[in-house]
């Protein structure tokens, strides 16, 4: 198994105001490269389709030393990296035309049966899952804590029929958004995030409402987006900010 290398050109489309790739594209460049590998090496959306399992986003780690700019040309690496009993990681690793590292990334997916929707064993359904076994990231995708003592700032907000992907549920890279679009425009260009953890629970569908609560200390936002009365967690995202 070798790791899959693909460059892209960042287009204006993909960037902010300040011409910084969006922290949705970056991770809507994740998954079309994933999607790809996994097509590739036998274990993506046409072979999971055709045996009634599937890939479910569980967490995210990554670190960034820098967002690439419009216009710039970047490449990325991804691979399997490891297995747990019912998950696969999968390693992401972005640098420049000179080899500079950008951004390091981990991320943990589920295997389910989406006849039942329950997580199945990863050796037994896809034996054939090879492994690179080096990473751009270790990460324990440790449970994000509340912190205690602090009040959160709310806001609520509709999911929309485009926020849907083709699995029938928000796309993982709206849950990050929605974090860094809670911020004002002047606290984003003094600010970016230099480290993102998330953790997926449930999906979230085209009529639920959105509830943010940020609990924000020192250089860290820890937040818990839920439905309307609480009772549904969809997940919780920790974004450690650095300074421009």
């Amino acid at each position: 198994m070798d790791k899959y290398k693909k460059s892209y050109k960042i287009s204006s489309f993909q960037v902010d105001i300040q011409q910084i790739l969006r922290i949705r594209s970056l991770f809507n460049l994740f998954q079309d490269l994933a999607d790809e590998h996994a097509e590739k090496i036998g274990v993506g959306y046409t072979y999971c389709s055709e045996h009634h399992i599937g890939w479910v986003g569980g967490a995210y780690h990554l670190k960034i030393n820098r967002l690439p700019e419009w216009g710039k040309e970047i490449i990325i690496d991804t691979w399997p990296s490891g297995t747990t009993a019912a998950c696969g990681i999968r390693d992401f690793q972005i640098k420049d035309k000179s080899g500079n590292v950008l951004v390091n990334a981990t991320s943990q997916w589920v295997l389910v049966d989406t006849d039942r929707l329950r997580p199945i064993p990863v050796a037994k359904h896809l034996p054939h899952y090879e492994l690179v076994e080096e990473h751009a990231l270790i990460s324990s995708f440790d449970k994000i804590i509340v912190p205690e003592g602090i009040s959160p700032k709310t806001l609520s907000f509709p999911v929309h029929a485009d926020d849907i992907d083709l699995n029938h549920h928000v796309n993982n890279a709206l849950y990050p958004t929605w974090v860094m679009d809670s911020f004002d425009d002047d606290f984003r260009s003094k600010h970016y995030p230099g480290e993102i953890q998330i953790s997926f629970k449930r999906s979230a569908k085209f009529g639920d409402t959105i509830v943010l609560n940020s609990y924000n200390q020192d250089n860290r936002t820890i937040t818990v987006l839920t439905n309307a009365d609480g009772s549904m967690e969809f997940a919780r995202v920790l974004i450690i900010w650095q300074v421009k």
